[in-house]
């Protein structure tokens, strides 16, 4: 017998062991086991990771988060490209290469602030700006933008207001059981339960000429707490600005969908971009909208209408209140700046593992998004202080600081479309910070492959509250939503799913690169005002900026056990169950809505189990190889190539495994979103849509709709179970076994 074959079934007998004596797929592991690792290189990565742990500081963190919300930094404007500037050397004297990357996009500003007046029963103009606040020295800068939404149309109205609730489709059901009309009205909305461009959109096609938002104190204002600047929550003269962009039909510069918005690419004219709103479209404070709404007449609202004003609401739509809307908006091409540094990998450079953040705020941004820029940075320090001492990853690194996110994910999108072709073939995963730290509850939403990853990072970081690991804080805060009942089974933590709103989109929804999102969560009243600043966080988010450190440490410690893993740790099996529920419950929502088989679920169900099966025995495979190699390496002899080579095939087949959960052909109407399992809803938002064509068909009613989206996502699940099969099978096939 060849000594390869004597250790590769040394290595199969040491393999059946440990999967004899091994917990069940999701369970904890064993102290110092890592997936992906052999058990030296689990020990080797252990200490690395210990060294890299040590070096992100709350010191750090905060004179970064000082100087990064010093001023306003709308994208676009000289002060976020001297922020670009400011992330890109840092990063180059921590000793990454770090480049800037400039995209010319289409940005409006506000020509000059948005006109709101009350024409009855009384003429008032409204105020629709926030008040300075003494104690946050920077509320008073001149620079702060007016209170607007991005790509709201300009336009001048004047109409009856009507009262629409959080301006949602069964929310103009309602109006119209009532008898009450918004044709040719302006309304009025409430922020929350969807992304505000869905109101736009849907109060352009119920007909409103123009629509105002504000931010009611049931959701975000007294109602939840004390207000800033005594508490944490938004105060009665502060609004949320936001871009009202149709994400939700393509991100990214509305003239260039689908390609990189560089010199010379072709651009659409704006009337031909079919993800930008046609009416005027104005944020306002609940301040100023309980001036409105105060002596509306018309019905009573429906209910879920009510808000958190001290009245009853009325919805309106008649001539007692009538008002005028005016915004003019300055379209015009601006340059963005993305910052791309990178580490190469010394094994394998043409594998990537991506971390990104937005930089740019609608104000000072110490939340959203400056304390991830924060995090960001203390992820390179220490990783380039690792450098310094000798280190590479196995994998390339990649630190992304975006442009441009708030105005419709532009930054991200350009780059990912720019570099289609690159990140289909080497993406190994996309890890996105957006908000790092609102407060102390760890929060994240990921493809289903990377929850054990994210749990297990969980474990190693300590909680600087409680003392314990970030996932131990996680786990109670779980089962305290549970209620006072013991659980039969230990509970874990829930990890969401991925909709929209964040950078994470192009790489997931339209190029399938695994993706995750994950962050520090907490008390946050303040959003896209200029109230969401550096005193903001001292005193209310994160006064000792301990979860900025801590929030680089998990976010490291994921990258650096994708990085280093000999082999990657994803899980399709976990996969393939999150799938196999997502199924059940549209069989079921099907059925009660009359369309009980209306399209075949059992198909669906066994493509799904096909895909757990084969990624259960790819994972025997992948822990095999691992073994292989590392008895190689104990031996101290040549690494056994054709081991090698095998892992390297089940690496690329993990990887090609989301992609195939994409279909080139897109969404039904939404072409540039192609991922099959997730996506956001068309009136969802932000929100994920899973099995989003077939989810959308049966809330329509829709019933060949239905079975062709069930097809379409049936072959998606099968071509990731046979791209896992033939990495499985493929060397016997070639006579390897």
């Amino acid at each position: 017998m060849k000594p390869y074959l004597i250790w590769r079934y040394v290595s199969i007998f040491a393999l059946t062991v440990s999967l004899f004596t091994a917990p069940p797929a999701g369970a904890q592991q064993s102290a110092g086991a890592l997936d992906g690792f052999s058990p030296a290189a689990a020990a080797e990565e252990r200490r690395l990771e210990e060294q890299f742990r040590a070096i992100p500081s709350p010191a750090s963190a905060r004179a970064h988060l000082r100087h990064l919300t010093a001023r306003p930094h709308v994208a676009g404007t000289r002060e976020e490209y001297e922020l670009a500037v400011y992330v890109r050397d840092q990063l180059r004297a921590y000793g990454l290469a770090a480049e800037l990357r400039e995209y010319q996009v289409l940005l409006p500003y506000p020509k000059q602030p948005s006109i709101v007046e009350m024409i009855a029963p009384r003429r008032e103009r409204l105020r629709v700006h926030e008040t300075v606040v003494a104690e946050d020295p920077t509320s008073s800068d001149p620079k702060i933008i007016p209170l607007f939404n991005a790509y709201s149309a300009s336009g001048d109205v004047t109409a009856p207001l009507v009262y629409v609730n959080y301006g949602l489709p069964n929310d103009y059901e309602a109006l119209k059981k009532l008898g009450v009309e918004v044709r040719g009205r302006v309304a009025i909305a409430r922020y929350g339960r969807s992304f505000r461009g869905v109101k736009a959109k849907v109060a352009e096609q119920n007909g409103a000429v123009g629509l105002l938002i504000y931010s009611d104190p049931a959701d975000d204002g007294y109602m939840q707490g004390d207000v800033y600047p005594q508490g944490p929550w938004r105060p009665a003269d502060s609004a949320q600005r936001g871009s009202i962009q149709y994400i939700f039909e393509y991100p990214g510069d509305p003239l260039t969908p689908g390609y990189a918005a560089l010199p010379g690419a072709p651009r659409l004219k704006i009337d031909e971009a079919k993800n930008l709103p046609r009416i005027p479209v104005q944020p306002i404070s609940y301040g100023d909208a309980r001036r409105l709404l105060e002596p509306l007449r018309g019905p009573l609202r429906p209910q879920g209408f009510q808000g958190g004003l001290p009245f009853p609401y009325h919805v309106g739509g008649t001539e007692d209140v009538r008002v005028r809307l005016k915004t003019e908006m300055d379209y015009q091409t601006r340059s963005i700046w993305d910052v791309i540094a990178r580490i190469d990998g010394a094994q394998e450079p043409e594998r990537w593992v991506i971390l990104g953040n937005h930089r740019d705020a609608w104000t000072f941004g110490a939340v959203d998004p400056n304390s991830g820029t924060t995090a960001l940075l203390e992820v390179g320090r220490a990783l380039g202080q690792l450098v310094k001492s000798g280190w590479r990853p196995r994998r390339t690194i990649m630190l992304c600081s975006w442009d441009g996110e708030e105005y419709g994910l532009i930054g991200s999108t350009e780059w990912a479309e720019e570099k289609a072709a690159e990140l289909r073939e080497k993406a190994v995963a996309y890890l996105n910070v957006d908000v790092a730290v609102a407060g102390p509850d760890f929060t994240a939403s990921a493809v289903p492959s990377l929850w054990a990853l994210v749990r297990a990072a969980a474990r190693d970081v300590r909680d600087p509250k409680t003392g314990q690991s970030v996932y131990a804080a996680w786990r109670e805060r779980a089962r305290e939503a549970q209620g006072d009942a013991e659980p039969a089974e230990p509970i874990e933590p829930r990890i969401g799913a991925l909709g929209s709103g964040s950078d994470y989109t192009p790489f997931l929804q339209h190029l399938g690169v695994p993706s995750l999102d994950m962050g520090f969560s907490g008390s946050y009243g303040v959003y896209h005002s200029a109230y969401d600043s550096f005193h903001w966080m001292e005193k209310f988010g994160d006064p000792s900026f301990a979860y900025h450190a801590a929030a680089a440490q998990v976010w490291g410690t994921v990258a650096l056990r994708l990085a280093n893993a000999g082999g990657l740790p994803f899980d399709y099996a976990a996969y393939a169950r999150e799938i196999r529920s997502f199924v059940e419950n549209a069989r079921k929502t099907a059925a009660r809505r009359g369309l009980a088989g209306a399209f075949d679920a059992a198909a669906l169900a066994s493509a799904a189990d096909q895909l757990g099966a084969e990624a259960e025995q790819l994972s025997v495979r992948q822990r095999e190889a691992i073994l292989e190699i590392e008895a190689s390496r104990v031996r101290a002899d040549a690494t056994h190539p054709r081991a090698v080579a095998r892992l390297q095939r089940i690496n690329d087949a993990l990887m090609a495994a989301e992609r195939a959960l994409t279909d080139e052909r897109g969404l039904a109407n939404r072409a540039w979103y192609k991922h099959q399992i997730y996506a956001p809803g068309f009136y969802t938002g932000y929100a994920a849509q899973p099995l989003p064509d077939l989810t959308a068909a049966i809330d329509r009613r829709d019933a060949a709709a239905a079975r062709e989206a069930s097809q379409r996502i049936a072959e998606a699940i099968r071509r990731a179970a046979e791209i896992l099969r033939r990495a499985r099978t493929e060397e016997t096939t070639n006579g390897e076994r």
